[in-house]
């Protein structure tokens, strides 16, 4: 039955909207049935409050000219005829009654309000209510009077309600079914997909997109996995194609050292030998923004605490003044490798143009605040989302510092942070530098997961 349903359901959304539709007409149809089988079966076919009110001073004025011994006789042939709840009583034994009851719903005292009846009450007629129900007195003589008991409810009664409930049952089925219909087939095949995306960069091998759901869906999710093939196999090529031009052009600077080395000109030696470290400096930071350790790590359950006193460590070794601040452990979600990679720039570049780096860690509502603070000139405001691109080179004042690059250490940083679903930010260090902020998402990581520890991760 159910590879029968696969074959012959409609897959598209056009045809699916129209089979809501379809459905909706006929849950309607059928509640609207059920409301008519309920008037009649619960109120005996009486359908108008000014009918009701018509026959029951109809047979109170027969009950008014009989005389006081026909009166059962007319009562029980008038309650058969008109399947009127019908009595005879007296005021006095109306006042305990009417007293005792309890008031009528507020639909009920709403609908007669807004929709009072057209025909009026005789003279000395009442209405009130008896045990929750609507009813009605008629004088018959004196003190005795017609009791008409549990009418109908105007709610169901009346001829704006009753046919103003076919459009609301209709709308509300509508909507609940297109509700339905929304989050199954629409909203929770696109909520899946951006799910993905949002997990991974799109482009990695574990990022495939499940091709189940309506043709548009399928559709959508078939081309994105044809894009995300494709990027990646560009990507690698490219990949390839850099490293084998890096390979190619070490050769010839390899060889281009040697030579240098045998120049008897001391000062035009070291110039050389400069130039060719700083060609070699540049084709690595170059492969360095072109790997993807970031987006094909896997995210482990990590100390990150401990990542950056490890990295602390390593700087203090070779005399940099590098500061670590923050607790003995933060345990987080991360790609360790990658994150020691960006803060390592990070450090490196607040070396470069100040005099030393400081590494903040704590927690930050339910994110993890990285800060590594430096003394130096810092980046203008003007500047700071321009540094996070490629090959872009700070200003003057940012740009005085040992050594030269790219301008890639920045963007290697920032590919590192997206990787990780946190950001990148810029802040102002009082009295003078700057503040680079990671802020990566602090969700806790299943306790399944294995701990890693700083000493099995190399920097």
């Amino acid at each position: 039955m159910t590879k029968l349903w696969r074959r012959t359901a409609p897959r598209t959304i056009r045809s699916q909207i129209t089979v809501v539709i379809v459905i909706a007409v006929l849950a309607v149809v059928i509640t609207g049935r059920g409301i008519e089988s309920l008037r009649k079966s619960d109120y005996l076919g009486i359908e108008d409050f000014d009918v009701i009110m018509e026959r029951a001073s109809m047979v109170a004025l027969l009950l008014q000219q009989a005389d006081p011994d026909e009166r059962p006789i007319i009562l029980r042939w008038s309650a058969a005829a008109t399947t009127l709840n019908l009595s005879l009583t007296d005021n006095a034994a109306l006042k305990p009654m009417i007293a005792a009851s309890p008031p009528a719903g507020w639909l009920e005292t709403l609908t007669r309000w807004l929709f009072p009846p057209d025909a009026e009450l005789p003279a000395g007629g009442r209405s009130f209510v008896i045990d929750g129900r609507q009813a009605l007195s008629l004088p018959v003589e004196d003190e005795t009077v017609l009791l008409v008991r549990n009418l109908p409810s105007a709610f169901i009664t009346d001829d704006v309600i009753s046919p103003l409930s076919y459009y609301v049952s209709a709308f509300v089925t509508l909507m609940l079914l297109f509700s339905i219909y929304a989050v199954r087939s629409v909203t929770a095949p696109l909520a899946r997909i951006s799910a993905e995306l949002n997990r991974s960069d799109g482009v990695s091998e574990d990022t495939v997109f499940d091709e189940r759901g309506s043709e548009e869906v399928v559709s959508l999710a078939r081309a994105l996995n044809g894009m995300r093939t494709r990027i990646r196999e560009m990507v690698d090529t490219r990949t390839r194609m850099l490293r084998s031009v890096s390979h190619d052009l070490r050769t010839p600077l390899t060889r281009l050292r040697l030579r240098t080395e045998r120049l008897e000109d001391c000062e035009l030696r070291e110039m050389m030998i400069a130039d060719i470290d700083h060609i070699n400096a540049l084709v690595n930071e170059t492969l360095d923004y072109l790997r993807t350790d970031a987006s094909g790590e896997e995210a482990e359950r990590t100390d990150i605490a401990s990542l950056m006193q490890t990295i602390q460590a390593n700087f203090a070794d070779v005399g940099f003044a590098v500061t670590y601040e923050g607790p003995d452990r933060l345990t987080g979600l991360c790609k360790p490798n990658a994150l020691i990679r960006a803060v390592t720039n990070l450090c490196d570049n607040a070396l470069k143009f100040g005099g030393g780096a400081a590494i903040t860690l704590a927690r930050a509502g339910s994110m993890i605040r990285i800060d590594v603070a430096d003394d130096g000139p810092g980046i203008a405001a003007n500047q700071r989302a321009k540094v996070l691109e490629p090959f872009f080179k700070g200003d003057s004042a940012r740009s005085t510092g040992r050594g030269s690059s790219f301008g890639l250490g920045l963007s290697i940083v920032t590919d590192i942070v997206r990787a990780h679903g946190g950001r990148l930010e810029f802040h102002d260090n009082h009295p003078r530098g700057l503040i680079a902020r990671i802020l990566l998402p602090g969700l806790a990581a299943p306790r399944s997961m294995p701990l890693v520890a700083s000493s099995n991760i190399s920097s």
